[in-house]
């Protein structure tokens, strides 16, 4: 998908409108509660409603150009950001080391990209992978925002092979695209052709010697990456901080169980997404012959 006119343009071009603004100072003043969140997704539909363009704001400490359509990500990080993943990103943040090696799975528009590589500096390695064209645009535009040339872009999926992979586009919802071609049954959608690889060829083609942290978010698909990764990978190439979206409803392999067996332990479940850490000495490998 080409890259729009509104990618060139410098930060601050798309400054919100006095109603955007309006909007936006309510939803940014909402409890973290049911009636906050309630109401937040009043605003976010009256941002939609009203908004055909793009905004400029700051977000997480990162400048970035979010769309108020067609991403839930993008439109609760504009109008709500106190809701996206808060506790999430407190845990990331206190693994952050000047070095810091994090992959982040499923990059979307780039918020956890934009928030790790935003504090580390030019001595971490940040890996962003998407494979959704539109989404991709979005996460080198906000990048570029940032002046942030140090991060790797892959514009790929991860599975668990090498070629390519059908990904199922929710038009509605950009970010919910998926692998799965039943994961939203209710929804029609269309399929495109993206380049695909394994993790372990990911890691290799990076040279990586050790990763900090995963963030690994690809609607259902999880198992298809990290099962034959944990399978194979030395204890020295395991992640040691791990957040996931939680799909175990549609996994087909025992992730939880691996993962459990390799060393992980749960910290926190926010959001329907899993946070663990890497402690119990244990070899990947004999974790997966033990199951």
């Amino acid at each position: 998908m080409a890259i729009g006119p509104e990618h060139g343009l410098p930060f601050g071009w798309y400054e919100p409108s006095r109603l955007q603004s309006y909007l936006i100072a309510i939803g940014r003043r909402l409890p973290r509660n049911w009636a906050g969140r309630r109401i937040a997704s009043l605003i976010r539909s009256l941002l939609k409603r009203y908004s055909g363009r793009p905004i400029d704001v700051v977000r997480l400490g990162s400048r970035m150009r979010l769309y108020p359509r067609s991403n839930s990500s993008e439109k609760r990080l504009m109008a709500t950001p106190q809701f996206f993943d808060a506790i999430e990103m407190r845990l990331l943040e206190k693994q952050l080391t000047a070095d810091f090696v994090f992959l982040d799975v499923g990059a979307n528009a780039g918020a956890y990209t934009l928030f790790v590589a935003n504090r580390v500096g030019r001595r971490g390695r940040i890996i962003a992978v998407e494979p959704h064209p539109t989404a991709l645009a979005r996460l080198n535009c906000n990048l570029a925002l940032n002046a942030i040339d140090w991060a790797t872009v892959v514009p790929a999926a991860l599975s668990d092979h090498n070629g390519t992979v059908s990904l199922f586009i929710n038009e509605q919802n950009i970010g919910s695209s998926s692998m799965l071609s039943a994961r939203r049954p209710d929804l029609v959608t269309r399929s495109i052709e993206v380049d695909c690889r394994s993790l372990s060829s990911l890691v290799r083609e990076e040279g990586l010697t050790r990763i900090d942290a995963i963030k690994l978010d690809v609607e259902g698909a999880e198992d298809r990456i990290l099962v034959p990764y944990l399978s194979e990978a030395p204890r020295s190439l395991l992640p040691r901080f791990l957040i996931i979206e939680d799909n175990r409803s549609v996994w087909k392999e025992d992730l939880l169980g691996l993962l459990e067996r390799t060393g992980y332990v749960t910290q926190a479940t926010p959001n329907a997404n899993l946070v663990l850490s890497l402690h119990r000495e244990q070899s990947a490998r004999e974790a997966f012959d033990g199951q």
